[in-house]
Formats: structure tokens, sequence, C-alpha cells
């Protein structure tokens, strides 16, 4: 199974998620707290990744993620974590249930309120650490799970994106086993998604000779298989590819 180790540990191939027990146990983690929402439970999972966890692993599954992460919904996960005294966040979905995860380790290892960590008002010399963070992608589009950024929408209306190197997981296992019941819709929004990340990053003014190879191959990988992932879903090489 191959492992990167460009920006973090990423474990990459079918059959990833039997990686987390150890990665939670690297980490430090008995009592995560799951960051995912009502439509990946649905799906069945979360079953599939808490199957493969030791019996003294303590779970706390919060499913309430919207869309796009709210100032709200982060507080009542956070209150959650507080509640079931977890000691890191393992956030299992899209980007938004990584966001809102990448948001609590944050309130968790560095108190709130979340504004303060703005780093557009010098905010990130407000951080004083995160608490251990995993992330399980089930799409193929944000990247969220390898990224020193998070977006959130505060009370106020305003969308705020925070970023610090300390919000880059721990490891990002990505298994596209978990994207095989990918609607359509889903499969076909997320995967532009990645190839307009691809673009973006080519085009950057920044030279970054490394990040250029990335950004090409994931281009060519994208216009290869994406129509081929989203005419048949079951395609194991196509959402390999896509991944």
């Amino acid at each position: 199974m191959p492992t990167l180790t460009y920006l973090t540990t990423t474990h990459f191939d079918f059959g990833a998620i039997q990686k987390v027990p150890k990665e939670l146990s690297r980490a430090g983690i008995s009592r995560p707290l799951i960051a995912t929402d009502a439509g990946i439970v649905a799906a069945g999972i979360i079953e599939k990744v808490t199957e493969t966890l030791d019996d003294d692993v303590f779970v706390s599954i919060f499913d309430e993620t919207p869309g796009n992460p709210t100032e709200t919904s982060v507080l009542k996960a956070f209150e959650q974590y507080l509640y079931d005294e977890c000691d890191g966040v393992l956030a299992i979905g899209g980007g938004s249930s990584m966001d809102l995860g990448k948001a609590v380790a944050l309130l968790a290892g560095s108190g709130g309120p979340l504004e303060q960590f703005d780093p557009m008002a010098g905010g990130a010399k407000q951080i004083q650490s995160v608490a251990p963070l995993i992330a399980v992608p089930t799409t193929a589009g944000t990247g969220s799970e390898v990224s020193i950024g998070f977006v959130i929408i505060m009370e106020d209306g305003r969308k705020l994106t925070f970023a610090s190197p300390l919000f880059v997981p721990i490891s990002a296992i990505c298994d596209p086993e978990l994207t095989i019941g990918l609607p359509q819709t889903l499969t076909a929004a997320t995967g532009m998604d990645a190839i307009t990340h691809c673009i973006e990053a080519f085009l950057s003014p920044k030279i970054n000779p490394p990040a250029d190879g990335v950004a090409l191959d994931g281009l060519w990988r994208g216009w290869q298989n994406l129509p081929q992932a989203v005419m048949d879903g079951s395609d194991r090489d196509a959402r390999w590819q896509m991944m």
C-alpha cells in the first residue's frame, strides 16, 4: 500500500481504512470525536471505519456537519468533544466534515473564541496548540486532508478562512472504496473541484516545481477518469485514479 509523506503521512489504496487504528494509536488518540454528517452515517461508512477499531477505543460521533460548516455547528461539536472527554478528532467525510474537525481540534488545543484565530487579523499568532487530527476523505474533491486551511461561516454571516501548518492532519487515510457509493452529481462536482484545484495550483504566480508536477499529474488523471467515474461509480480504477 503506497504511503506518501508530502506535507503529512498519507495512506492511499483500497483497504486503507485498516490503517485507522494504527494511526489513532500513533497520534495518541483513544477517545476520538468523529466529525461527519448524517449522509455518511446513512451510507454505512462510519460503521466500516469503527469496525476496524480496537474494543478499548471510545468513539463519540458528531453527525450534524452542515453542507458548509458554521460557527454554531463547530461550537456544538466542541461541546460534545468536551462532554465525552475526547482526546482527538477523526474527521470522516467531504471537505465540510474535515473543516469542522479542524475547527474543533483548534478550539480543543487553544480555546475560543474561534474568531481570534482569523489570520487576516494576525490570529495565527494566537494558536497555542491543536488537538491531534486524522482525516478520512470520502470524496475526491477538496484536498482538506492535506491542506493548511479550513473555512467556517461565522454567526454574523462572514466566511472566514483559517490557515496554519498546524491544521494539516497528522495523517490522511485515503481509501477509494469509500467513494464507490458516491452519487453521480457529487462525483461530478467533487471531481471538478479537484480538477480546479490542480489548475489553480499550476497557474499560481509563485514558483513551486514540485507542486507544478503534482498539479499536472492530477489534472491529467482528472480529465482521463472523471467521465468514467461519473458514468460508472463502481469502476474501481476510475475511483482510484480520482482519489
